[in-house]
């Protein structure tokens, strides 16, 4: 009886340490969450303005007017800004120097778990790479590119109308990018590829088309081998090897007014 008190105590006091630790990780992951949303709202508020509509901004493609010079003032990592108006992502985008550099520190090099959306160390400065590759966190909050898992099962309006393109702004150049694929793989996987030839370029595609979740839209065309852009950030459990990507083509290029 004694015995079965005392096993009964250490239970409940193990159970009383996992909430306890549960709380602690949840108080510090808000506050995280808290300080990088007010880092990236801040760079918006002060860098860039949103003319969010053709018709407004005369031009071809959504009217951000970014101080591109300011951000780079800021961190001279930065390569440009990717721009999603479907799922809501706006934010400035750097090149890693190490690999997984920017995983827990952001645009301003402050620490945190939010990190930063950086394009891989193999990838194009420029964004004219055969396949270049952005990494971003899955929040929880939804920020960053916690977003995109909302397409994880499709959302039947996703590939109607414009909701399907991305944009990359740079110094000098605007591409448009449209959506052709998305799926769940794992770190290492084929979507991951570098691509340095035609003969790599069309295996990759053919990796994507076999592991696509949705239907290829009817006006992609590959002849050209246009650039790839792939989005990636994690999936499942936190710290598997599951990830969720998506990948666009490159159809469009504007020089920047």
């Amino acid at each position: 009886m004694i015995r079965d008190k005392k096993i009964q105590r250490i239970l409940i006091a193990v159970l009383v340490f996992i909430v306890i630790f549960q709380c602690v990780n949840l108080y510090f992951d808000l506050k995280h969450y808290g300080a990088a949303k007010h880092e990236y709202d801040s760079i918006k508020e002060q860098f860039v303005n949103e003319i969010t509509t053709e018709s407004d901004s005369g031009l071809d493609y959504p009217g951000l007017e970014i101080n591109m010079s300011k951000l780079r003032e800021m961190n001279n990592d930065f390569t440009g800004w990717l721009y999603f108006p479907y799922l809501s992502i706006s934010y400035p985008v750097v090149k890693e120097k190490e690999i997984d550099e920017y995983m827990h520190k952001t645009f301003d090099g402050s620490y945190n778990k939010a990190g930063c959306l950086y394009e891989d160390i193999l990838s194009d400065a420029g964004f004219c790479g055969r396949h270049d590759i952005i990494f971003g966190h899955n929040m929880k909050d939804g920020s960053m590119f916690g977003s995109l898992k909302t397409l994880d099962g499709s959302k039947s309006s996703f590939m109607t109308g414009d909701n399907a393109k991305l944009y990359v702004y740079t110094d000098d150049k605007v591409f448009e990018y449209e959506v052709f694929a998305y799926y769940i793989t794992s770190s290492g996987s084929g979507a991951y590829s570098v691509v340095g030839s035609d003969s790599e370029y069309d295996d990759f595609i053919s990796f994507i088309k076999r592991n696509n979740a949705i239907t290829l839209p009817s006006d992609i065309d590959f002849s050209k081998r246009e650039s790839i852009l792939t989005l990636s950030t994690c999936s499942g459990r936190s710290g598997g090897d599951g990830r969720f990507v998506i990948h666009s083509v490159k159809k469009n290029t504007w020089d920047r007014q």
